[in-house]
């Protein structure tokens, strides 16, 4: 699999090192640093449901992007999604990519980023930084959010 963005090759669950989050469908980008989320999370995710329903929002709905899909090449499309804390108080709005055949979703670096304090040496650890990242997109899923 390769990166929407710049065509590195993606690291894998398989690829050592990685947090435990990677066996649910995570692959990141060493290069860019973004995230690929897969279809394959909905499998063993604990958040399956919340999985489904964002899938459902991208099949009809969305901007198609010239962004091809890592894991099946259809032209993926953008939505504006907004989580909300436990605290009810929305996060930032983000534009998230997904693919509306395979239930793939992309997370730029910088969008996930923007949700998350930001890791002092990112550019020197990115591996650290893109397992940190996986976490953060594993907790995502379990908070309410609305799409737009």
């Amino acid at each position: 699999m390769r990166c929407p963005r710049d065509s590195t090759v993606l690291m894998g669950p398989d690829t050592p090192g990685l947090s435990l989050f990677a066996d649910n469908g995570i692959h990141s980008c060493n290069s860019c640093h973004g995230m690929l989320l897969s279809g394959e999370a909905a499998e063993s995710s604990v958040a399956r449901e919340s999985f489904e329903r964002m899938h459902s929002a991208f099949e009809d709905g969305g901007k198609e992007v010239a962004l091809d899909c890592p894991s099946c090449d259809s032209k993926m499309r953008v939505r504006t999604i907004v989580f909300a804390r436990p605290d009810g108080n929305e996060m930032m709005p983000m534009e998230l990519d997904g693919c509306p055949s395979c239930s793939s979703f992309w997370f730029d670096a910088g969008e996930l980023q923007k949700l998350a304090p930001p890791f002092e040496y990112a550019d020197e650890q990115p591996v650290r930084e893109a397992k940190a990242l996986a976490i953060l997109i594993q907790m995502l899923l379990l908070l309410p959010y609305r799409i737009s």
